[in-house]
């Protein structure tokens, strides 16, 4: 495995994310409530693009899966923001 999703594959999107813009006011990406999955929506599009794999979506029993942000993996990259079609994400100052 090359760790290279078919959807980065086909948009040309193919590097690694780079480090956050500014070291000293790191950045994480962080869902609002106007995700598409808390509507028991598939959609995954942030998942897809997130190079460090830091949005996971882990299984429930009897539910829809909800996105979790890792902010220990995230690198403030914000190649997941304009994959949202419903603009969800947003990068937010770590505390």
């Amino acid at each position: 495995m090359s760790g290279i999703s078919r959807r980065q594959f086909l948009t040309g999107r193919l590097r690694r994310a780079p480090a956050p813009a500014d070291p000293a006011r790191p950045r994480v990406a962080a869902i609002s409530s106007a995700c598409l999955a808390y509507s028991r929506v598939v959609c995954r599009n942030c998942r897809e693009l997130c190079g460090p794999r830091a949005i996971r979506f882990p299984a429930l029993a009897g539910g829809a899966s909800a996105p979790q942000v890792d902010p220990r993996a995230c690198t403030g990259c914000g190649d997941c923001v304009p994959a949202c079609p419903v603009s969800a994400l947003a990068l937010v100052a770590v505390a």
